[in-house]
Parts: C-alpha cells; structure tokens; sequence
C-alpha cells in the first residue's frame, strides 16, 4: 500500500535522478515584493541568481525560471479577481453556462436533464462549463493587467503589476520555448488553469471508486484532505507531469480536461492506514524524465500563488456537492 509520503519523495528523487535541479520561487517573488526593480535586472534572466548554471544549461531553462516567477507574481492578483468575479446566485451556488459546441447535449437551466443524464456525460458538462466560465474570467483578468499597463505608460507611472506584464510580454515574445507557438499570458494561464481544475475533478471522482460506502459529507472531508497528497505534482516538471499523468491513465488523447476519470486510471491509489483513510498519488508510476539539456524546473507558477489552487479544488467541490458527483460515480459502478 502507498504511504502518503512516498509520491513527494519519490518524485523529487526521480528529477534528480533525470539531471534536474529544483528552483524555488518562493525567495525570488519575496525579493520582488520588497523591491519592485528586481523585475528590470538581467540576474532575474539568468536563473534569478539561485544556481550556478552549467556550460550546456539550455536557454529554456533561464526562460522557464523567469516566466515562470513573473506568472507566479501575476497570479496573486489573478486569485484575487477569480474570488470576486466568481457568479453566485441567490442561493451561493456557482452560475454556469452552456459551453459552446458542447458535445453533451445538456442544458444548465434543465434541471430534469441534468439529473437523467448518465454520470459520465454530466461530468464532462460540468467539466466543460467551469473551464469555459474560468476562461471568460482569466480573460477579463488579463484585459485589466494590460489597461493596467496602458495606464501606467499614459501616466508615465509604474505599478509592479504593470511591470511584471511588460516584462513578462518582453520575455515570451524572445521565448524560444514559446514565441513559436504564440503563447502569451492568456493563453499560459488558461491552459495551466484547465490542468488545475482536472486534476481537481480526477480527485474528487477517484473518491467513490477507491472508497465506496461514504456520504456527501465524508467524500468532501476526504477529498479536501487528501489534496495536499496531490499538491507534489504542482511542484514538479511539465514533462514529468504529463509523463505521471499518461502512465496513470488520467490524460486524454486530446489533453482536454473535459474528460471524466476512467475507472482503469490507476493515478490514485487509497491509503486506509493514513489517518481517517487518504486519497494518494501511485508512486510506482514515476520515471525519471527531462529534455536533454534540462537541468532545471521551478514547479507551476500557480503553485506559489497561496490559495489559487485551492480555489480551484474548492470550485470543483461546489459543484461535485450541488449535482451529487459521488453519488453519481457509485451507482454508475
């Protein structure tokens, strides 16, 4: 049985068995926040100074660490927006909408077809609408930062907001990483949070098939427990990431995250001897894995926004508790 020790370990091993070395943001953003300039330096390029780099260290490595740390400086805001922007109704319920060209055939003002419908296809809806209404919001998001930004060159001001946009924009555009694909922040940041949000989904709909038997209330106290089991993830590489997501069987062939978990995933694993019983990550999946070349990975920015991702898990429970997602799941067998 897995111990809910032994993915973090594990997967902090196997990047250092693939030749990668761990850049924390966490000082980097501090230094930010107590001087706003550091944003304009070269050492915030060149690894931020927090490790010697190697002869052959690659250009995508500095460019990761720098992206990355301004994405993760951006984020507090974005977490902030998403908290206020979030549609309620009277009732504190989540307002969705019909995602565009959804394949599910529903409709979230049918309440009757949104009961009959199979668990699987209400999932994927679900899935669908909150990524969509996320999308909306990320968006809206990103046109504030860039008024922001307009705003401060009219003025001939500057804000660390603003700062860490134009910096950010520079260093994409010189990315060789991603200027040829054309990502931007938008588009970073709304890929990065649909990776969240089914991340969050496969764990609370791993509940009921590890762990059969439970009420509402004692899936939701589970899930909500075992997410800091499922945190080491955040923290690692993107190639290790999608190389633990594909051997687990929680990756689609399309990369959508409107997909609901299939019962062969074998990602999570329950831990019965945890205290109150956990929901884990199957160590046994991991292998080493990185880009020649890679020496260095910094783990999701979103990681180093405190709350966002628990944002995310929290949205996710709202709506597995309003549609009786793990009743769902059970008797869908």
């Amino acid at each position: 049985m897995a111990r809910s020790n032994d993915f973090a370990l594990s997967y902090l091993a196997a990047h250092e068995e693939a030749g990668m070395t761990r850049i924390n943001l966490a000082p980097i953003l501090h230094r930010i926040t107590e001087d706003p300039n550091y944003l304009f330096t070269e050492e915030l390029q060149r690894l931020a100074g927090q490790c010697p780099a190697h002869a052959d260290t690659r250009k995508e490595d500095y460019e990761k660490v720098a992206i990355n740390t301004l994405l993760a400086f951006l984020y507090t805001d974005l977490r902030d927006h998403i908290t206020n922007r979030m549609p309620l109704d009277a009732d504190g319920h989540l307002l969705l909408c019909n995602p565009p060209d959804s394949p599910h055939g529903l409709d979230v003002a049918d309440t009757a077809g949104l009961a009959a419908a199979p668990a699987e296809t209400l999932i994927g809806f679900l899935r669908d609408s909150v990524c969509h209404l996320l999308d909306a919001i990320i968006k809206d998001w990103a046109i504030k930062v860039t008024l922001e930004e307009e705003r401060c060159r009219a003025e001939g001001a500057i804000t660390p907001l603003a700062a860490a946009s134009f910096v950010l924009a520079n260093t994409l555009e010189a990315s060789v990483l991603h200027a040829p694909s054309g990502y931007d922040m938008l588009s970073i940041t709304k890929t990065g949070s649909h990776t969240a949000l089914h991340v969050c989904w496969n764990l609370c709909e791993s509940a009921p098939m590890l762990k059969p038997g439970l009420t509402l209330a004692e899936y939701d106290a589970l899930s909500r427990r075992s997410l800091k089991q499922v945190l080491p993830l955040a923290m690692g590489s993107l190639g290790m990431l999608c190389q633990f997501m594909g051997a687990g069987h929680i990756e689609a062939d399309d990369h959508q995250a409107i997909h609901p978990l299939p019962r062969h995933q074998t990602a999570f694993v329950y831990d019965a001897e945890a205290p109150g019983g956990m929901i884990v990550l199957n160590a046994d999946l991991i292998e080493p894995t990185a880009q020649p070349g890679e020496r260095h990975y910094t783990g999701c920015p979103a990681f180093y926004a405190n709350g966002l991702i628990n944002l995310y898990m929290e949205i996710v429970l709202s709506l597995a508790a309003r549609y009786d997602i793990y009743g769902r799941v059970l008797r869908a067998g």
